[in-house]
């Protein structure tokens, strides 16, 4: 355990090295401000570093030279400057969206999101029995720079963006003035351009590294009249459509259970997927040759 913490310790080192550079240009904690509203420094470095410090941890594993390279050298780091370009630029994006619906008088309350999120990790922290400054210094090592705190708050804006775009969603298909019919016939003239080729199953997937984790967000997923929603409040849920190939070649026992009709369900119990344990909900079953 004391070698693991170590090792976490040090990849949180390299990766606050790697950043400190946007750290210095942005003294004032803010990342960006888009039409007046800022993203703070706290915001970007929750969306980067969590996956720097997982890819990071994976690359040393698998070659440390490579490693080495990416951290210490000029072309490494011009690669992690773009990277970090990127991010900053999605969360811009994403602030715009947010601006437009806002505009549009679409607007979610994130109070209520927030309060819901807090009572999903504390009911948790409660049930696993783990302590709340242990669980800090958890999502710390993880890239979480304030621990908790700042997972929460990303959780939070991540679930808003995702409330915000299907409001657009919904409003721009309410608004349309294409009939039934006439997508009818659209798609009778063109159904070869959507057909699908072989069968699919349409996932949501979180992973845990312990079974117990694993568990007990299955749990109280079980519990829940919409399973799907408390997979949602993991800003580590995968969402994914796996052909039956893809499948076998993971977890053959699963084929059974996901590719079948269905009008949305939360598999029976943890599974191990990709030498890790799995939390499943099957969305939807495609069969060949149809939508």
């Amino acid at each position: 355990m004391k070698k693991l913490l170590i090792a976490a310790l040090m990849i949180m080192l390299f990766a606050v090295t790697a950043f400190a550079q946007t750290e210095t240009l942005s003294g004032s904690g803010i990342a960006a401000k888009v039409n007046g509203e800022v993203i703070t420094m706290d915001a970007f470095l929750s969306k980067v570093l969590p996956n720097y410090t997982e890819i990071s941890k994976r690359i040393e594993e698998v070659d440390p030279l490579f490693s080495e390279m990416l951290l210490n050298t000029e072309a490494g780091q011009k690669l992690l400057e773009e990277y970090e370009r990127n991010s900053l630029e999605a969360l811009i994006e994403e602030t715009l969206i947010i601006q437009y619906a806002r505009e549009a008088g679409i607007e979610v309350d994130t109070e209520v999101l927030r309060g819901v999120v807090n009572k999903s990790i504390m009911d948790t922290l409660t049930e696993l029995d783990i302590e709340k400054s242990d669980a800090d210094l958890f999502y710390i090592l993880k890239g979480y720079i304030d621990g908790l705190s700042s997972y929460e708050a990303k959780v939070v804006r991540d679930l808003a963006y995702k409330e915000v775009l299907n409001a657009l969603y919904e409003a721009v298909t309410e608004s349309a003035t294409v009939t039934e019919e006439e997508v009818e016939q659209y798609y009778l003239a063109n159904s070869s351009r959507y057909a699908i080729e072989e069968e699919r199953a349409n996932l949501k997937v979180l992973l845990f590294d312990s079974f117990s984790e694993a568990y007990s967000v299955w749990k109280a997923a079980s519990r829940d009249a919409n399973p799907a929603s408390v997979l949602d409040t993991f800003p580590e849920v995968q969402s994914g459509s796996f052909t039956r190939q893809g499948i076998e070649n993971l977890n053959p026992e699963l084929v059974k259970s996901l590719f079948k009709p269905t009008n949305g369900e939360l598999l029976s119990s943890v599974v191990t997927l990709d030498n890790k344990y799995a939390v499943i909900y099957l969305e939807s079953y495609s069969p060949a040759g149809a939508l």
